[in-house]
């Protein structure tokens, strides 16, 4: 089973601070997608339609100029986001985005974005400090464009990268970078060949490998050390360490008391839980659901509140579940249900079983979903082989029983059950080896009320 709860997507800071239970709400929003050096995700002036949250990848904010000449203003890794206009109030972007490095980021609508923020705390002070981490980076390239050598920008140019994407390995071009740092491409070349003759990176086509990070730094300007303090400064401010945001879930929670840990706890494990949990009014109306039943309904739990519950399922089952729920209601439900779920544009027809009980209050019915349908399809299966093991049994000339072990008539096929008295007289008979037979017998139920366990032996004949 697959959840719309991607973990991977925890991978960036900004959603790695947000609390689970509110990133269980706002997981339903999120989709990956891969994204290709260079490019376009934004161009100036375009509507913000998506926000995208990097994760394995990175994004460059640039500025160009009626000649076609380009500067980069400010980097986004896993450590922010792609769109902080809406943030501040803008519908559009004023500047070109573009893929540096290829990977994959995580993309929410912008209403459900803009949705969220009003929502989460969290997630607003944490894309507020964000907005002031770019605008610390977009004011101190200013300064390292017209102060700084190019092989100290390109150090800086190197490590935000190596750190944003947590490897070494940079699958980049000499022509980017140039692009991405205002100056020529054989510039480009000749600093990282400094930067390799000091054993500090190899370059290759197409890629450029880190080999020594501390010595990069030691190379690289005073900018990338204010930019990451100042980063580092801002994520406290709002609860969240950027290394914080990389531990366990609970570690993240940030608990008030042992009441409010342990609710915290019941709540990851009913979103996350494998299995569906979903509770209905006395209607059937879907109330609430987890992250599980969500899926196999293929809802989103914050667009079908009250949705009757019937509705998902085929009209063949609506009758008999309408039942199940009022037996629950009524308290004196002691079984289970199964139904099965419509087909959707996501999945294939789903046969759950449901057990179900009252909340405390009696005011809800609580539905625990359980996916069955290979259980049922491989029960389809046997019951489909033992009938047609036991038509080809009903077509023989030859008569076959089964006794259990106190001597008991248990089944026979029909040439016994229909003339057996004629062929037990028959004399010209013999005995046939079960073991040498074609078909395995063991399972059969061909019960017969015609016949006496007195009169018949088990075994099978056949005419000589």
């Amino acid at each position: 089973m697959s959840y719309p709860m991607v973990e991977s997507a925890r991978q960036n800071k900004l959603l790695a601070g947000v609390p689970l239970s509110h990133y269980a709400r706002m997981s339903e929003h999120l989709k990956p997608v891969d994204l290709t050096a260079g490019q376009v995700i934004y161009e100036a002036g375009e509507s913000l339609e998506f926000v995208y949250f990097p994760t394995t990848c990175t994004t460059s904010l640039v500025s160009h100029t009626t000649d076609g000449d380009s500067s980069e203003l400010a980097m986004t890794g896993r450590d922010g986001m792609v769109g902080v206009a809406l943030v501040l109030g803008s519908g559009s972007m004023n500047h070109r985005v573009v893929v540096q490095c290829a990977g994959q980021a995580f993309r929410m609508p912008a209403d459900a974005f803009l949705m969220e923020m009003t929502r989460c705390r969290e997630l607003q002070q944490l894309v507020l400090c964000y907005v002031q981490i770019l605008i610390t980076q977009m004011s101190q390239s200013i300064v390292c464009i017209g102060h700084h050598s190019v092989s100290e920008r390109l150090s800086y140019w190197l490590l935000f990268n190596r750190d944003a994407l947590d490897s070494d390995q940079l699958k980049v071009t000499h022509e980017m970078i140039a692009n991405m740092l205002g100056v020529r491409r054989e510039s480009v070349t000749q600093a990282l060949g400094k930067l390799q003759s000091a054993g500090l990176v190899a370059s290759g086509r197409g890629k450029i490998n880190i080999l020594d990070r501390d010595g990069l730094t030691d190379c690289v300007c005073e900018c990338f050390s204010l930019v990451s303090s100042e980063t580092q400064r801002l994520y406290e401010r709002a609860g969240r360490t950027p290394e914080a945001c990389f531990e366990s879930d609970e570690a993240c929670l940030q608990p008030v008391g042992q009441d409010h840990d342990l609710l915290h706890k019941y709540q990851d494990a009913y979103d996350f839980a494998p299995v569906g949990f979903v509770s209905l009014d006395r209607q059937g109306r879907v109330v609430h659901t987890n992250l599980a039943g969500a899926i196999m309904l293929d809802i989103q739990r914050s667009q079908h509140k009250l949705s009757p519950f019937q509705a998902f399922m085929k009209p063949s089952d609506q009758a008999a579940f309408l039942t199940y729920h009022q037996e629950v209601f009524s308290g004196r439900c002691r079984r289970y249900c199964e139904v099965t779920l419509c087909a959707t544009d996501h999945r294939s027809e789903m046969v759950v079983r449901i057990d179900a009980t009252l909340d405390e209050m009696g005011e809800e019915c609580r539905l625990v979903m359980i996916d069955v349908t290979e259980d049922k399809k491989q029960m389809a299966q046997e019951l489909a082989r033992e009938r047609q093991q036991q038509e080809w049994l009903a077509r023989q000339p030859f008569m076959l029983w089964f006794k259990d072990q106190d001597g008991h008539l248990i089944s026979a096929n029909s040439s016994l059950i229909e003339d057996w008295r004629h062929f037990a007289q028959d004399a010209s008979l013999e005995k046939v080896d079960l073991q040498s037979m074609p078909v395995n017998f063991r399972g059969q139920n061909l019960q017969s009320s015609h016949s006496s366990s007195d009169e018949l032996r088990s075994g099978a004949f056949k005419p000589s």
